[in-house]
């Protein structure tokens, strides 16, 4: 048994993980981000797009600003309401869908399903994220192309650091501790958020995550084949020196 909630995406996901990672959630970034996904994925104007786990909307909205049809689907009403307010506010519209990435609603709609900052891996066997990869594919139309940004799990092996503090413009100090569960292959991460006046709240994730060999083994499961894989958004190589795993699957 785990030691630790095996549904704690359900409680991690609100405003404060919008602040704990702020420092990475510039608009700057995300523009950044979705310029590569638009070309990576040599999305047009009119092409529809599923952004699955699209949080506060952040690759979304930039998207559709290009013309894109975007739909969010994301598990937190929280998030999906931030989305639908910065989306009116940036006067472009996207869908919002509250729903489980394992039952993705629609079949043989999209052109291209995205899946940004390791949003995959949260659930407590593989089995349960096999389901979300045959959801994807279910959720796209036949050639379609999914990209699935991960962590790469050989940099994280290998540039492992317990622990790790910050500070926001706020003085919150953010004290993030990491534990590597070799055997699980997974990652625990939990953050200690302490504010000026003392006062400290807990949270923290615990996530999955897989080697090129094992996530491409259930790709494959999944119907979709792969094409080919970035180490990072600026379309470097992929290798195990690099942070991320960008993968871009095609529906047979």
């Amino acid at each position: 048994m785990s030691d630790y909630d095996p549904e704690w995406y359900k409680s991690f996901f609100g405003p404060e993980y919008l602040n704990i990672y702020a420092h990475v959630f510039g608009e700057e970034e995300s523009e950044k981000q979705s310029r590569f996904v638009q070309k990576a994925l040599k999305l047009k104007k009119g092409n529809e797009v599923l952004d699955l786990c699209c949080g506060q909307g952040r690759i979304s909205i930039p998207l559709a600003r290009n013309g894109i049809v975007v739909t969010g689907l994301d598990f937190s009403n929280d998030l999906l309401s931030i989305a639908r307010s910065k989306a009116s506010d940036s006067g472009v519209q996207i869908k919002t869908v509250e729903a489980d990435m394992r039952d993705i609603p629609f079949d043989n709609k999209f052109d291209a399903v995205i899946n940004i900052f390791t949003a995959l891996g949260y659930f407590e066997s593989d089995a349960e994220d096999q389901k979300v990869l045959n959801a994807v594919a279910k959720s796209l139309k036949k050639g379609g192309l999914a990209l699935f940004d991960l962590l790469n799990r050989d940099w994280v092996v290998a540039n492992h650091m317990p622990r790790e503090w910050r500070k926001n413009d706020k003085q919150v100090i953010y004290l993030e501790e990491r534990k590597w569960d070799p055997l699980e292959g997974r990652s625990h991460i939990n953050f200690k958020i302490i504010s000026p006046d003392g006062s400290v709240t807990e949270t923290g994730h615990h996530i999955r995550l897989y080697v090129a060999t094992e996530f491409n083994k259930m790709l494959q499961q999944a119907g979709l084949s792969f094409e080919r894989a970035y180490g990072g958004y600026d379309e470097s190589q992929f290798d195990i020196s690099g942070k991320r795993m960008i993968i871009i699957a095609k529906k047979d």
